[in-house]
């Protein structure tokens, strides 16, 4: 098998090469003809007569210049340069004070945030109580149809109930609201910017103005958007040695990557998987590898045939030998999965309990015969036919074409559907239905991504049944009464320990149901040219990479 994994996963990479040449021709001449001859890409980047530029490259465009709207791995980096939350993660992921000075829980179900009188937009207006309570009220307004709304569902009330301070009441005890305001939903904008802008706030056209260190100047759809260093910055002591940041849109791998080794981009967080020994060579690119928050999984779709039946879910993740995808597919790009819906970069709480729990909780793993046995207790004992949904992503598809090998030893024959990111983003989330109502897959190959830095954060998303329906996380459509339950009771509690036990009898349940198979947790890959330095990335990213530190290297 492993030479079979060999065989698949070359025939992969020979497709990609031979897309990424099709496709690079004319960016490898672009960035060429950036890069004169007989200079390094290093020498090529960074100082020109108009200051410092540093060139970010995207791989797909972002969906709007709106903190309202910021909720995915190219529209957060740009929107987080322009405005700013009332909380941020350092870079021990730990929540810390950004535009609020401080901030407490007076009891179980209120938190009240002092909010900082020294702080300034862009334009030199001074940010105020009033443009606080507008960004926030617009995000939970169901009219805005913010993707962050969601976090607001526990909230009874937000009030100003001094000068400079901020209430909010929830309706029950919540042990993740404390890190609501680290995101996008606590980012705050100009109210008199939005009025004027009303029509066309968050587009090319209308821009976004904030209280970050860098200000809009252009976004040219599908191609790239432009900002500039903020003259009037309120953190006086903090220096900004870029003076314009261009974000590229570069959809395709290699061309991205022959970007990053012309100098014509000079970083990314976008590395692609398949070509990290090629630029980890590259003597002008840095390379920072950080564990992540999420996990790339393979669901099951619970709610219909053959996977409504729990034997052929237990044959299907016995039968795949995730060690092996791990050694000849995924490599360094993750670590292999286990149980659980995340790494032990999510075990916050007793760290040494999660560890001990995974070390003996009983789960399916890699056992052909045992696969087989499982089969024969099932509906389908002679195999069926399925299908496997993934996206035009270079490693899922050859994660999925192993996935299809291992299956053919039951007798399971597997379909991959390949699908462009949005169809695959409707299909995972249950907005694309078959005639009986259902998600219209049989399993799905996808990921998720935790919120925030907590032992809950991928648990509830996946496996809460309040989640499965239109527009839900729970790709799985998994429903377990228990399970809910469960979830419900660790959220409420601000007891570590008794959150730990409560999710220890959840995971208990969900394991011996299997749902899913969480086949590796991706590392994610900062790359940066050497002329610049300054930058550190670390599991928090999506809420707070910043550029403001960077600056050309001595």
């Amino acid at each position: 098998m492993k030479k079979m994994i060999a065989v698949f996963l070359a025939l992969v990479m020979t497709v990609s090469m031979l897309a990424g040449c099709s496709g690079g021709d004319s960016s490898e001449t672009t960035g060429t003809q950036a890069q004169t001859e007989g200079q390094s890409a290093a020498e090529t980047s960074g100082a020109n007569e108009e200051g410092t530029t540093f060139t970010v490259a995207l791989d797909s465009d972002i969906v709007a210049l709106d903190p309202a709207f910021a909720y995915d791995f190219t529209t957060n980096p740009v929107v987080n340069q322009i405005t700013q939350g009332l909380l941020t993660f350092n870079e021990n992921n730990e929540l810390v004070p950004l535009l609020a000075s401080s901030w407490e829980a007076v009891d179980d179900t209120t938190y009240v945030y002092q909010i900082r009188d020294d702080v300034t937009f862009s334009d030199g207006s001074q940010m105020t109580m009033d443009d606080v309570m507008f960004s926030i009220e617009r995000t939970m307004n169901p009219d805005t149809a913010s993707y962050l709304l969601w976090m607001f569902d526990n909230v009874e009330s937000i009030e100003q109930t001094g000068d400079w301070e901020l209430t909010v009441h929830l309706i029950e005890p919540s042990a993740t609201w404390q890190y609501i305001f680290g995101t996008t939903a606590g980012h705050i904008i100009s109210k008199a910017y939005y009025e004027e802008h009303a029509a066309d706030f968050g587009t090319a056209e209308g821009g976004l103005m904030g209280t970050g260190p860098y200000v809009f100047d252009s976004w040219t759809s599908g191609q790239e958007i432009v900002l500039t260093k903020n003259e009037n910055y309120w953190d006086t002591e903090q220096e900004i040695a870029i003076d314009t940041l261009v974000f590229k849109i570069i959809p395709e791998d290699t061309t991205r990557v022959t970007a990053l080794q012309t100098g014509e981009v000079d970083f990314t967080t976008s590395t692609p998987a398949d070509m990290l020994e090629t630029l980890r060579a590259d003597e002008n690119l840095d390379i920072q590898d950080v564990a992540t928050l999420g996990v790339t999984f393979m669901a099951f779709n619970t709610e219909r045939a053959p996977f409504n039946d729990v034997n052929v879910r237990k044959a299907v993740a016995s039968a795949i030998d995730l060690n092996s995808i791990q050694e000849n597919v995924v490599r360094e790009a993750g670590e292999v999965g286990n149980c659980m819906p995340n790494s032990s970069a999510l075990y916050t709480i007793n760290p040494d309990e999660w560890t001990s729990y995974v070390e003996g909780a009983d789960y399916c793993t890699y056992d052909l015969e045992q696969a087989k046995a499982y089969l024969a207790e099932s509906d389908y004992p002679d195999g069926f036919d399925c299908t496997l949904v993934i996206s035009e992503d270079s490693l899922r598809y050859a994660i999925a074409l192993t996935i299809q090998e291992y299956l053919r030893e039951l007798n399971i024959n597997v379909e991959l559907v390949q699908v462009s990111a949005d169809e695959h983003t409707a299909y995972q989330f249950g907005q694309v239905f078959d005639a009986e109502g259902y998600r219209d897959y049989d399993m799905i190959l996808a990921g998720w991504e935790a919120d925030y830095p907590d032992v809950a954060g991928n648990i509830e998303p996946l496996f809460a049944s309040y989640n499965a329906g239109e527009g839900g996380s729970n790709a799985a459509a998994y429903q377990n009464d228990e399970v809910d339950a469960l979830i419900r009771e660790q959220s409420a509690s601000s007891d570590g320990e008794a959150r730990n036990q409560a999710l220890f009898q959840a995971m208990d349940i969900i394991n011996e149901d299997t749902p899913y198979v969480f086949i590796f947790y991706p590392n994610r890959q900062a790359t940066m040219n050497k002329a610049f330095t300054g930058f550190t990335m670390n599991e928090s990213w999506l809420w707070n990479l910043s550029f403001m530190n960077v600056h050309l290297a001595e």
